[in-house]
């Protein structure tokens, strides 16, 4: 009976969740990370009188003060979710993140307002932690709920892809636009052309998710099961879960900051051409999101806990090396290890989202992931752009953040391996 459920196709509703939820998260997630791939401009437009040090540090430090501010997005976000539905979330959390980046795209250098200017950017990437604190612990609460019980891993993977395809899509405009414009005319003016188009990208995410239906499991929870400060019943009987999605979600954190930072990191360390590393990372991007689905294929069949601890065993193994291989100054060694990542990383979205989905029951379920998720993000993905520079600063070694990456991913992968007692609904046997 369970096989023949796993092959069942997917109802016009569930059809509907998938793509919209996904397409929403691609543009939302545009809008976050193109931050990072602007980095080196950003840089000396809005800290150009300090040393490169000093200003490449604060530049990544507003990058990382937006995921410090995932974990109260998440509260704020997922109260509201857990008590009024999770698809106002989505309407809300669109708003918050599209607005800043048209402010961002739109905003006078320091060079025009002074002191001004990094403030109000700042606050505009504050904003954008809130909302993106609150999105996508929404959708994986979202999918999983309309997907309950049938072929999760797969449905929570075409999520992921969508938020890849958030990165894919930010790696192409800035892969386009270094490739139209000179570098004087990137410091002028096009470098803002990828936050306005972020802005109106979010409309039109906006007007998808009018479109989306409440989950039927929560519109079943009686009135007196919603309680009335979610979080405060999750901190109570589950911050146990709590802790154990935290570390869970830490390593991949760390891979997606990987992903998003290795354009300049290479750059900026090995002396790599720019917009031939735009070209490899928009390539790479689209090879990794299929591989997602191959991930959650491989979940749906083995179960989520197997999988995870096969892929933090690749990464504690080989973390450091990939790293190292970028060293030989080959774009061929470059891409070998940009696709070794994406393959070990594919493995983990749609098992760590399952995990997660099932520690926390329905009335508390959105601010379980919503507080797990954040927090891995904050303390492990967030600060790692800071943590990366320091390293290589201090122990004088550009490889030094492969050491962070494979410490990580031994903590996770001891956490999942401590919850040999706990059997998932879709592990297999």
């Amino acid at each position: 009976m369970t096989k023949n459920k796993s092959h069942q196709s997917f109802n016009q509703d569930q059809k509907k969740v998938l793509i919209l939820s996904s397409l929403g998260g691609a543009l939302e997630y545009y809008d976050f990370i193109i931050y990072i791939y602007l980095t080196n401009i950003i840089e000396k437009l809005f800290f150009a009188q300090n040393t490169p040090y000093i200003g490449t540090l604060k530049t990544l430090a507003i990058f990382s003060i937006g995921y410090l501010l995932r974990p109260l997005g998440g509260l704020v976000f997922s109260h509201f979710g857990d008590r009024y539905g999770r698809k106002v979330v989505f309407i809300l959390t669109v708003l918050f993140m599209a607005i800043p980046s048209l402010g961002i795209g739109l905003l006078p250098t320091t060079a025009q307002i002074g002191w001004l200017a990094p403030m109000m950017l700042l606050i505009f990437r504050m904003l954008q932690g809130l909302a993106l604190g609150g999105e996508i612990p929404a959708a994986i609460t979202f999918v999983s709920e309309h997907v309950a019980g049938y072929r999760q891993g797969f449905s929570l993977a075409t999520l992921f892809v969508g938020i890849n395809l958030g990165m894919l899509l930010a790696s192409g405009v800035i892969t386009v636009i270094s490739s139209l414009y000179s570098e004087q005319e990137l410091y002028t003016f096009a470098w803002r052309i990828p936050f306005i188009l972020g802005g109106l990208f979010g409309c039109g995410s906006l007007f998808l998710r009018f479109y989306l239906n409440e989950t039927a499991v929560f519109q079943a929870l009686h009135d007196t099961e919603r309680q009335k400060i979610p979080v405060v019943t999750l901190m109570r009987e589950s911050w146990r879960q709590v802790l154990q999605g935290m570390f869970l979600i830490s390593v991949a954190s760390v891979c997606v900051f990987v992903f998003l930072y290795w354009p300049q990191y290479l750059h900026q360390y090995f002396d790599y051409d720019f917009a031939m590393l735009m070209r490899v990372n928009t390539i790479g991007t689209l090879i990794c999101s299929l591989l997602i689905i191959l991930g959650g294929l491989l979940v749906d069949r083995f179960g989520p806990r197997p999988i995870y601890l096969i892929s933090t065993a690749l990464l504690v193994v080989f973390g450091y090396g990939l790293f190292w291989l970028v060293g030989l100054h080959s774009m061929g060694w470059v891409i070998v290890s940009y696709l070794s990542l994406s393959a070990i990383f594919c493995m983990l979205p749609s098992a760590y989202s399952i995990m997660l989905t099932e520690f926390f029951s329905t009335p508390v379920r959105y601010s379980g992931i919503a507080m797990s998720y954040n927090l891995a993000y904050a303390l492990f993905g967030g600060l790692s752009p800071l943590i990366f520079t320091i390293m290589i600063e201090s122990l004088h070694s550009s490889f030094a953040p492969g050491i962070y990456l494979t410490f990580v991913a031994f903590i996770s992968w001891c956490v999942c391996y401590r919850m040999n007692n706990i059997t998932f609904k879709t592990d297999k046997n």
